[in-house]
């Protein structure tokens, strides 16, 4: 009798843990995320080179997914610090960003790295292409990474709008 309750518990057990095991077992995808910014960039010019800080707020959303992490229609806040230098040599951008999900998704946090080389910053009718590299995040993004490509349109002096194209993964 022991084992038909052990067996019959485990049963049940696994019947309750079999539809999250998609989700659980998901360790790589994809996903398309569009974003609409302000900014407030602060330039110096030193020399033959205009240094940019400043930073950039506002909102995306998740356009297209492959995988159990991330969902079509699922938005994020974006907050980004921007460093940058521009000289007769090129240009320099870096910006570590958050993506903090909703509340009604569980508020976790996804942190990314963007690295522009080429293109202009705060100019409307500019913009350029980099790369955005994941580096981690809390809850269920913790340990996430990644890579995605990025294009930013500066649309006036304090609008944007970015989109990205990522592929991820989790130990």
């Amino acid at each position: 009798m022991g084992f038909l309750c052990r067996s019959g518990a485990w049963l049940i057990l696994a019947s309750l843990v079999a539809p999250l095991s998609p989700a659980l077992a998901q360790t790589s995808g994809q996903f398309s995320l569009t974003g609409s910014f302000t900014y407030a960039y602060d330039q110096l010019q030193h020399g033959g080179t205009t240094f940019t800080a400043g930073n950039i707020e506002g909102g995306a959303i998740i356009s297209n997914a492959q995988g159990a992490l991330f969902q079509e229609g699922q938005t994020f806040l974006e907050s980004c610090v921007v460093f940058a230098e521009k000289s007769a040599n090129g240009l320099s951008a870096k910006a570590p960003c958050t993506l903090t999900e909703s509340k009604e998704d569980g508020g976790d946090v996804v942190f990314l790295v963007a690295v522009r080389k080429q293109g202009d910053l705060g100019d409307a009718d500019s913009g350029g292409m980099g790369r955005v590299d994941l580096v981690g995040g809390t809850g269920k993004y913790a340990n996430i990474t990644g890579r995605c490509s990025y294009e930013t349109r500066y649309l006036s002096t304090s609008t944007a709008v970015t989109s990205y194209d990522c592929i991820w993964s989790k130990p």
